[in-house]
């Protein structure tokens, strides 16, 4: 390894990009920002440009400041060879850790730009439960506010041969908006109460270049909270035009008086009506109108994520854990948590590219990327849903670090499962198989923030000397045991069966699930599956902690554990996380379940202990059952030393025949969990 400044720095393993927008599964419309990790062994990060936090005397704490000189550098140096998981956690120690996201936030998230009434959104909540279909979040897109559409008709341009509709500013009206649309939500906060009776959290789309507009009901409070706060602002004196008029307030998020006042007067009276966490979906300019060169994006992200921290400081580590739904704002931005990726065409192409950009996400600690599943938006000239697709990309998303579907207002962007009745058990089987795994995604999710490590994984974390290592783009670790891919070809008209081709990496033997097939490591394999079957593939002899069957949400704690033992022999062992899924105590509060295994051709030995640690709210007992996948029927099982009774019959074949008519048929969970033997 050798690096001098001004070094070819081609062999940098990159981080991530913007946005997703327009991506047609090749390429993306902005570039990746570089990772800190290199095929070279070691990579530099410049942040010679960019701004600097400062002590403020506020609640803040910290704000934003220009570099006081351009004649110097700010570089960092990662020179790590290939031990990139070293250089990963040692990047946090610097930056910043990946905060712990609330529990809810690993469940199934609805959303859909659409003009919804609460009725109808009250009405599909509903559907999700008689469905018996989980869920933790709804999100509420833009048309939850006004969208002025009549003013932005009457709007002519603002020069000649311009575009109608803009605003002062040079914005599209309407894109912005504080408003409640009362014709479809007259009463907000009953239709927000009702939804967390129904277990529901709930998050509300923000767009921010329209400013603070006269026609907005916080107009008038902002502004008299704003000029209270401060006489250093942008428009005539007290907001009033010379005709007497009100002005409207241009966006300012980067002065302390502005967002104080947005906070205070514009989002607070909204979050007291229920709003549980926001997603602000910044797309327009990238720099700040009044500090050179600072990013929108990122700042946005930096107050709305510390404005949850500083009013909730007085109730210690008891306080609700932040969290926002944001775009990138570049590298730092992991310590917001979750990200949106934006606008995807629904093709088998990008669901196959999706995994590469996951995945090497990681490689600056951005592991939360939350991507539309089943794609936003059409590719030109489809004009249906295609269920097949729709399908796969909902198994592919188990994967993903967020379980969220979204698209654009067309009518042929259905994402209600329920419309596709011959696709509807293997969809509802994704999302249950998501909520399945969620004890082993959430503790996964606590060894990103001890260690840096994000849940989705380039293969070559692991096997760095490897070349398939880096050229497998659609497969990648989750977590430490599962070996995940995508099916992104559509099956054959004649047999139905989707093609997979698979590298099995060395060093283990690897189970498939789904199909019960062992396939030997360091090999390659092309594989074939049905529309029911989501291929992911555990290392053999692995034990991965499952939920309870009759799992729902996220928000309690589940009385019962399930362990997935797959084919294998030797010894191994795992860990389950817990803690209390919603505050900030998961620093000092929290508990581990370790599970050891020892097994050879013969015998089988499974060992529970207790818990070590607590956290209020913890169960004082839990039934744990264990799930026997690919075994032989076991002649006799001994708990505790003693002959125990056990189920030969798995719960799923149990759940068929005891099945609802749904649809005209006869029809289980369709679920590929196995059952307990």
């Amino acid at each position: 390894m050798k690096w001098y400044p001004g070094a070819d720095a081609s062999g940098n393993l990159l981080g991530t990009a913007r946005t997703l927008d327009r991506c047609d599964g090749e390429t993306v419309i902005d570039p990746y920002d570089p990772g800190i990790i290199s095929k070279d062994g070691w990579a530099v990060i410049d942040e010679s440009g960019r701004h600097v936090f400062v002590p403020v005397d506020s609640d803040w704490k910290n704000w934003v400041e220009s570099r006081d000189s351009t004649d110097r550098q700010d570089l960092y140096f990662f020179g790590y060879g290939h031990d990139y998981k070293a250089a990963l956690g040692d990047f946090t120690k610097i930056s910043g850790k990946i905060p712990l996201p609330p529990k809810y936030t690993f469940g199934y998230w609805w959303c859909r730009y659409w003009q919804y009434s609460d009725f109808e959104l009250i009405d599909l909540a509903r559907h999700f439960k008689d469905f018996n279909i989980p869920i933790d979040v709804m999100i509420i897109d833009m048309d939850w506010h006004e969208t002025w559409s009549e003013l932005k008709a009457a709007t002519p341009p603002r020069e000649p041969g311009g575009r109608p509709g803009l605003d002062e500013f040079g914005e599209t009206i309407g894109w912005t908006g504080y408003t409640w649309k009362k014709e479809f939500f007259p009463n907000p906060g009953n239709f927000l109460e009702e939804l967390h009776r129904m277990d529901i959290k709930t998050s509300l789309n923000l767009h921010f270049c329209n400013g603070i507009q006269p026609y907005e009901e916080p107009y008038d409070r902002f502004v008299k909270d704003y000029l209270s706060r401060t006489s250093d602002y942008d428009g005539p004196e007290g907001y009033l035009k010379e005709d007497g008029g009100k002005a409207p307030v241009p966006f300012r998020i980067d002065q302390i008086e502005w967002t104080d006042a947005y906070f205070n007067s514009v989002i607070r009276p909204l979050e007291n009506m229920g709003v549980d966490f926001w997603w602000p979906d910044w797309q327009q300019w990238k720099d700040s109108h009044y500090t050179p060169g600072l990013s929108n994006t990122f700042w946005l992200n930096y107050a709305f994520f510390h404005d949850k921290i500083r009013q909730t400081e007085s109730q210690g580590v008891y306080a609700p854990r932040p969290m926002i739904y944001h775009r990138w704002g570049g590298i730092g931005s992991h310590r917001y948590q979750v990200g949106f990726s934006g606008d995807t065409f629904a093709t088998w192409k990008v669901l196959g590219y999706l995994p590469y950009f996951t995945a090497t996400a990681s490689n600056v600690c951005y592991g939360y990327w939350g991507h539309d599943i089943g794609g936003h938006q059409q590719p030109s000239g489809v004009h249906s849903t295609d269920p097949e697709l729709y399908t796969r990309w909902l198994q592919s998303g188990v994967f993903t670090p967020i379980y969220k579907t979204h698209s654009t207002k067309d009518m042929s962007m259905e994402k209600r499962f329920w419309v596709f009745p011959d696709h509807f058990d293997a969809m509802r089987a994704a999302i249950r198989l998501r909520y399945d795994l969620t004890p082993y995604i959430y503790t996964t999710a606590r060894q990103a923030y001890d260690t840096g490590i994000s849940i989705c994984r380039p293969l070559y974390y692991d096997w760095p000397e490897d070349d398939e290592a880096y050229v497998r783009t659609q497969e990648f670790m989750f977590g430490d045991d599962i070996l995940a891919t995508t099916v992104c070809e559509p099956a054959d008209s004649v047999t139905g069966l989707a093609k997979r081709t698979m590298w099995f990496p060395e060093g283990s033997d690897w189970y498939d699930v789904s199909t019960g097939i062992m396939y030997k490591g360091g090999t390659e394999h092309e594989l074939l599956y049905t529309i029911n079957e989501n291929p992911y593939f555990v290392k053999a002899g692995a034990v991965i902690p499952m939920a309870g069957a009759g799992i729902s949400n996220l928000q309690g704690q589940d009385p019962e554990l399930r362990l997935l033992v797959v084919p294998g022999t030797g010894e191994s062992s795992t860990e389950v996380y817990e803690d209390d899924g919603s505050t900030q105590t998961y620093g000092t509060e929290y508990a581990f379940t370790r599970i050891t295994r020892k097994s050879d051709a013969g015998s089988l030995e499974l060992t529970v202990l207790p818990k070590e640690g607590s956290f209020k709210g913890m169960l004082d007992e839990r039934k744990v059952s264990i799930m026997l996948d690919g075994f032989r029927v076991p002649e006799k099982v001994f708990v505790n030393g003693e002959v125990g009774s056990y189920d030969r019959l798995p719960d799923t074949f149990k759940e068929k025949l005891a099945a609802q008519t749904v649809f005209g048929r006869q029809t289980g969970n369709g679920g590929n969990t196995p059952g307990t033997h």
